[in-house]
């Protein structure tokens, strides 16, 4: 688990430093649970940075945003989740 924090703290901390050179972005739905259904973004940038080019992939919701991991199993709908958790919460 501190190997996957310490991940994302170094590419969020390289993203501060580097260049978006290309974006996509794809519509995705959660499937089942609590919020089956409910539409969100999968944001695929192309950094270029001063150690090389790297790709970050990001949950967009309603102008929220998580850095996931696109390879790792379920970990992008996770952090959907949550996000959406996050948005209802500030909400009421």
């Amino acid at each position: 688990m501190s190997l996957r924090i310490i991940a994302i703290t170094a590419t969020v901390m390289l993203s501060a430093c580097a260049t978006i050179s290309e974006e996509t972005r794809t519509p995705a739905v959660l499937e089942g649970g609590f919020y089956g259904g409910e539409r969100y973004e999968l944001r695929t940038r192309l950094l270029e940075g001063p150690n090389g080019t790297y790709s970050q992939t990001s949950v967009v919701y309603r102008g929220l945003a998580r850095t996931c991991i696109l390879d790792s199993p379920n970990d992008c709908e996770l952090k959907a989740r949550n996000l959406i958790d996050e948005y209802n919460e500030t909400r009421f």
